[in-house]
């Protein structure tokens, strides 16, 4: 079960893609943007659980970040800025001293403290609570691989409180600041202790607080909310970092064919790129729109090749695969550029992807005779499963199979459901897989430690990869971890045990008449506080 929770929080980028094809349809009319001092956000994913313990999805997440604040966010360009936290350090690499801001405070006027970080971390840590979030907890010291307290125990060995401001957290091993601010930093979203702790623990996710939260931290406030439509905010007067002068920010769900529709009705001023998908058809039509400003998105959703290696054993034959297709046919005809080729596990956004390995050419030939060399057998029909429901992805994964069919290897496409095909890949039941992936660029070492570590769901084993992946979970030194990245990028490209055929980059926009913010995956609502319209 660990397993699949794993993988399908790795995969909730589909969601969002998926959803620009079929969403659901905006029944409640929210007010029109143009007319008032209201900002409209544009989604294609429902924001079905804003329990801050268990967001279900991108758009989940971002509406509980705005009501309670991380410690520390990722903005645009990779770097953490502070939220809740005005700083997080560390001397040692081991025990992280986190500073919570000296002005910040609850709605209800009662300061958020140190009681309200740590109660929130022993929340995150139980079992019977079984945070989504809980597996980026695992390197802190007293919790077990699954980032779960063990059976019995209450309190987290590696948290302490220092005083009413600042808390400790030990770590097993080593690591990096980076790599804490991207687990505990950016996944812990405090909750108030004085508000939750008379509910029995396993009563949590299902109270009234956790569907409708009335003490919150964040720049706006919950209004209303209908969880298959709308999501309505009004500012948080008391806000410590500076009050929105806005009226409302609300969320609005809409199919993905709506989006471009109501970017130039004004029904909408904003889309989030991933998580309120332009579908590829309308990009010209957003684009030409001289209302808007756009831009693209991190190439972060990438399509991923799983191999079962008890079927396609020989490394040779992978190769033959990797080499057969037609990566940049698919990025120019289906995503009409808006989108980059890939191999491995690093896109350009990675500030460890190693630029002097280039990714796989489409070579016919030479896959083609890389299937003869294999001695593969020609009569073998593989069986290749792409998720149902994204046209995009159906179209690209024929291309592959023509490419393939053309090298020598027959497949057979099997369109299947997401639920299945997690089943699928995680029991090994499938020879062929393609799924889309996000991969968290700035610790992108816990998603390839599943996908090629030990118990991968591919069957590959690698000691020497092994040996990488143990030595990066405790190094600290920069240089010598993206010194170990190369080499697995070497390895991995060689051997062929996952290959990536593309990134997308999601389109975003925003109306001209609001000011201080832009579409954007990460970041995108670090200062929204400061968001104004003209």
């Amino acid at each position: 079960m660990f397993k699949k929770v794993w993988l399908m929080m790795t995969v909730m980028t589909i969601v969002f893609v998926l959803a620009a094809c079929g969403g659901k349809d905006d029944k409640k009319e929210q007010g029109q943007s143009s007319d008032k001092n209201v900002i409209n956000v544009g989604v294609t994913y429902a924001p079905s659980n804003i329990n801050p313990l268990q967001p279900v999805g991108l758009v989940s997440t971002y509406v509980s970040n705005l009501l309670f604040l991380p410690l520390v966010d990722l903005d645009s360009d990779l770097k953490y800025q502070p939220m809740l936290a005005d700083s997080i350090e560390t001397k040692d690499n081991k025990t992280f001293t986190i500073n919570l801001n000296k002005e910040a405070k609850w709605t209800n006027g009662k300061d958020i403290t140190a009681d309200d970080v740590v109660f929130t971390m022993e929340l995150m840590a139980n079992p019977t609570v079984a945070s989504n979030y809980a597996y980026m907890f695992a390197i802190v010291e007293g919790l077990d691989d699954a980032g779960f307290l063990p059976k019995g125990k209450e309190s987290i060995k590696g948290v302490k409180k220092v005083d009413d401001k600042t808390v400790e957290v030990t770590t097993k091993n080593p690591t990096t600041l980076t790599i804490f601010e991207d687990t505990v930093g950016r996944y812990l979203l405090t909750l108030p202790k004085s508000e939750l702790e008379k509910i029995d623990v396993a009563e949590i996710n299902k109270s009234d607080f956790m569907k409708n939260p009335t003490v919150t931290s964040g720049p706006f406030k919950l209004s209303k909310i209908d969880t298959d439509h709308y999501v309505e905010m009004v500012p948080n007067k008391d806000y410590f970092k500076g009050a929105s002068k806005l009226e409302q920010l609300n969320f609005k769900v809409l199919q993905g064919n709506q989006i471009a529709a109501q970017l130039k009705s004004g029904e909408i001023d904003m889309n989030i790129p991933s998580a309120g998908v332009v579908p590829v058809s309308d990009f010209e039509t957003v684009k030409g729109l001289d209302t808007l400003t756009t831009n693209y998105g991190q190439p972060l959703a990438t399509q991923f090749m799983y191999i079962n290696e008890d079927v396609v054993s020989d490394e040779k034959t992978r190769q033959a695969i990797s080499y057969a297709m037609n990566r940049q046919q698919i990025v120019d005809s289906l995503l009409k550029g808006a989108g980059e080729v890939t191999d491995g596990f690093f896109t350009s956004m990675s500030p460890y992807l190693d630029e002097n390995i280039k990714p796989v050419a489409y070579d016919a030939a030479k896959a083609k005779s890389l299937v003869e060399e294999s001695k593969w057998d020609k009569t073998k029909k593989l069986k290749l499963a792409v998720l149902s429901g994204d046209a995009t992805l159906e179209k690209a994964a024929n291309i592959m199979a023509e490419n393939l069919r053309a090298a020598g290897i027959e497949t057979q496409i099997q369109m299947t459901d997401l639920s299945t095909l997690l089943d699928d890949i995680v029991k090994k039941d499938y020879d062929l897989a393609v799924l889309t992936v996000s991969i968290t660029p700035v610790n992108p070492l816990p998603d390839i430690a599943y996908f090629i570590g030990e118990g991968n769901p591919n069957g590959y084993d690698n000691k020497r990869v092994n040996e990488i992946l143990a030595a990066l979970s405790t190094e600290v030194d920069e240089a010598k971890i993206e010194k170990l990245y190369s080499e697995l990028q070497e390895i991995t490209q060689q051997e062929v045990p996952m290959p990536s055929i593309y990134a997308t980059k999601a389109l975003g926009a925003v109306n001209k008449r609001v000011q201080g913010a832009t579409p954007s995956d990460f970041g995108m609502f670090i200062n929204v506080n400061e968001w104004t319209v003209k």
